[in-house]
């Protein structure tokens, strides 16, 4: 099952308990992941079933998106 990595920075360190989820909004593939807290390194790894275009939520709010499976980092 593919992954992917987010990275949560605030002031720089990172965010521990931020609760991550990735909707997919392509035309075959939609609808949102399982929600995934981030570690204590601010690390949440999101298995998927779907690839393409993603839409990256940051504890309910919208924050950007990616093309997964990916890794990338977001700042609060």
């Amino acid at each position: 099952m593919p992954q992917s990595k987010i990275t949560v920075l605030r002031n720089g360190k990172p965010a521990m308990n931020i609760k991550v989820t990735l909707e997919f909004v392509g035309i075959v593939n939609m609808g949102f992941t399982k929600a995934i807290f981030t570690d204590k390194n601010g690390i949440a790894l999101i298995s998927h079933s779907s690839n393409g275009k993603a839409l990256v939520y940051l504890d309910g709010r919208r924050w950007g998106e990616l093309f997964a499976p990916n890794q990338d980092t977001f700042y609060l």
